[in-house]
């Protein structure tokens, strides 16, 4: 079985930019630093929120009655197939509200996608399947092989995912962004 030691190899940057911007214009940001992401507001002020990305497995132990009690802890040791669970915390550190908030994450690297596992409560979800450059519902994506063949997108391979916060993040709130991989 392959394992990896330290799951912060899994963690990789998370991109989030206003609504219209090109990738070329996105910030590549760490997940090691505070992650800041250029955001419209209301006014033509730019404002930042802090993202930060967080990766879980769920356990499971005996509870006192004898019934299963399941629980998460953080993915440091993972073996092939093991799920993990991300979860992306989007935060409005500002005092002004921030609207069309847009958040990429990449799917990390040695993992594959769960299909219809990326959720987030008041939020336009799309995926990607070349890199990061267009983004559509999953399951309507084509994907073209080196040889330029086109066939079906499958959650294989799927590079990203996309939130789009249909709401304005007020100040200090915290929104949250989920989705599963499987470890490979």
């Amino acid at each position: 079985m392959s394992l990896i030691r330290n799951a912060a190899a899994l963690l990789l940057p998370i991109l989030a930019a206003p609504v219209g911007l090109k990738a070329a214009d996105t910030e590549v940001v760490s997940p090691a630093t505070v992650d800041a992401a250029r955001i419209d507001t209301s006014t033509d002020a730019v404002a930042a929120v802090q993202t930060t990305l967080v990766a879980e497995v769920r356990e499971e132990s005996a509870g006192s009655s004898g019934n299963p009690v399941r629980y998460f802890v953080p993915a440091t040791v993972l073996e092939q197939g093991r799920e993990v669970f991300y979860t992306v915390r989007i935060k409005n550190p500002g005092a002004q509200f921030a609207n069309d908030v847009v958040v990429v994450q990449r799917i990390p690297q040695n993992t594959s996608y769960v299909p219809n596992s990326a959720a987030g409560p008041g939020a336009e979800i799309g995926v990607s399947a070349d890199g990061g450059q267009s983004f559509g519902v999953e399951g309507r994506l084509t994907f073209t092989d080196p040889t330029g063949l086109a066939r079906p997108a499958t959650a294989q391979d799927y590079t990203h995912i996309r939130w789009h916060l249909r709401n304005p993040l007020a100040p200090g709130a915290v929104a949250l962004a989920r989705f599963r991989a499987v470890f490979r």
